[in-house]
């Protein structure tokens, strides 16, 4: 699966970013401002999903079937608003990989949290989001 290939996020015009240390990035058009001049919150929230979509893919490439992630619950906290570049970062919360992928293998499914982080041009923290995933083996 490519997150980039996902209709809505190439409407949005999320790229894989080009500084290492962040996942995906989206550049900041009129059309995703809100009535304050920043962005939106839902175009936040769409990039910090599809950027924790990409980690999971990224750290389960290895597994050896298809994966079906879904997210099932997220919580989101705006810190500042955002302007110019957004960029972003994502890591596991508490998270036991082994038994994950024990569970996955002999359940076909299982679960577990993202964080994902949103960093605006001048690498201001502008949003936090933990996204509870549902994982099926296909």
């Amino acid at each position: 699966m490519d997150v980039l290939k996902i209709p809505f996020h190439q409407m949005l015009q999320i790229k894989k970013a080009a500084n290492n240390a962040y996942i995906f990035e989206i550049a900041e058009q009129p059309s995703f401002l809100n009535h304050l001049g920043n962005y939106h919150a839902c175009v936040q929230l769409t990039l910090a999903e599809a950027s924790a979509g990409e980690f999971l893919l990224r750290e389960f490439s290895h597994v050896g079937f298809n994966l079906a992630p879904m997210v099932r619950k997220t919580e989101a906290k705006y810190h500042k608003p955002a302007l110019g570049l957004l960029q972003s970062q994502v890591q596991f919360v508490e998270i036991d990989k082994e038994q994950f992928l024990q569970d996955l293998n002999q359940k076909g499914r299982a679960q577990l949290q993202v964080k994902a982080t949103l960093f605006d041009a001048s690498e201001t923290k502008v949003l936090t989001a933990i996204f509870d995933w549902f994982i099926a083996k296909v």
